[in-house]
């Protein structure tokens, strides 16, 4: 059963700055909690997540439609392990002084035993565990990049510049 996660933020920073963050996937791991590894594939990127021990979830995808900075559109890339499927997309949106970030993010578990697969459709059913990973990553996103956009105060005991 795929599981849909729609997700509205309002980050204070350039669209710009915004998309250049999205797409520097071998980044996530040092800004977000649940993100262990992102690495770079043949036409896309896996990810792994810290999700319920023993298991990480762990999807390949690959963009379909890119136009930056306002829409990216991904899917899972056929063929490749993981054991959650994907498919969704961002728009981001210039407004006054922000970008409205909106991400559609869809999945399902994917094992190759059906009896696992139902499993974990049933563990994600009930314990929203996808859900959680994607919701926390997002919010870890917009921190992220608000962070990168606040200036430095100076050292302490160093006169501020005015």
């Amino acid at each position: 059963m795929w599981f849909r996660e729609e997700l509205e933020a309002v980050i204070r920073a350039p669209r710009e700055a915004v998309w250049a963050a999205f797409q520097d996937f071998p980044s996530w791991p040092k800004w977000s909690s649940l993100l262990k590894e992102v690495s770079r594939l043949e036409g896309g990127y896996k990810f792994r997540a810290r999700a319920q021990p023993p298991v990480d979830l762990v999807w390949v995808a690959e963009a379909v439609r890119r136009e930056p900075p306002e829409y990216l559109e991904f899917a899972s890339i056929p063929g490749v392990p993981h054991n959650l499927e994907v498919k969704g997309n961002v728009r981001l949106t210039q407004e006054d002084g922000f970008t409205r970030m909106l991400l559609v993010f869809e999945g399902r578990p994917h094992y190759e035993s059906k009896l696992l697969d139902r499993a974990a459709d049933w563990y994600a059913s009930t314990f929203g565990e996808p859900n959680k990973v994607i919701k926390l990553t997002f919010e870890q996103f917009k921190d992220y990049v608000e962070g990168l956009q606040a200036p430095e105060s100076p050292p302490s005991g160093a006169p501020a510049h005015t």
